[in-house]
């Protein structure tokens, strides 16, 4: 993301942190020994080194860049410091591949290592990754939504930012809707 906000600095524009997107693989569990030991079991580093051994022509289909941007892709080589199929579970957590933990870890991490870290403002997470089963994935979805997500979106708008490129109907902050009882 260096490369990213010195090409905006360079152009003379904003340090809108909602100006960037970065997708991040994300497990979410009660416990960080909890997180390890049944995520490790569901999703192997063989499912993980999947998505990050694709063909590289799979990263810029034809038409997702210009020319320049074609030329410096491939300039660019992936950025695995190793081979993804010699990593165990845990190195892909320390490395940060994989963001998991319980939901005060994935907060903490996400955060400050990532939000805040390449000041990113559009975080998508990949909540279902290799072979994880049906359950597993909604228990992750579940506590991601309850417990993590909503640490997340005050963190720009805190700061004053404003994300212009998200649709202004969509724009008004989050407000839970009253339940029957509170009524």
């Amino acid at each position: 993301m260096d490369g990213y906000w010195n090409v905006v600095t360079k152009k003379g524009r904003d340090a809108n942190p909602y100006r960037a997107g970065f997708l991040q693989l994300v497990t979410v569990a009660e416990t960080d020994a909890k997180a390890e030991g049944a995520l490790r079991a569901s999703t192997s580093s063989t499912s993980i080194t999947s998505a990050c051994t694709c063909p590289r022509v799979w990263f810029s289909p034809p038409g997702n860049q210009d020319y320049r941007s074609l030329e410096a892709t491939a300039r660019t080589p992936m950025r695995f410091a190793v081979n993804p199929k010699e990593l165990r579970y845990r190195d892909f957590v320390e490395k940060g591949y994989v963001i998991s933990g319980s939901p005060a870890t994935v907060r903490q991490r996400l955060q400050e290592e990532v939000v805040k870290g390449l000041r990113v403002g559009n975080l998508m997470v990949l909540l279902q990754i290799g072979s994880m089963p049906h359950e597993l994935t909604l228990q992750n979805m579940d506590l991601f939504a309850r417990e993590v997500l909503p640490s997340l979106r005050p963190v720009w708008e805190n700061e004053g930012w404003v994300n212009h490129w998200w649709p202004e109907k969509l724009r008004a902050r989050f407000e839970p809707t009253p339940t029957a009882s509170a009524r």
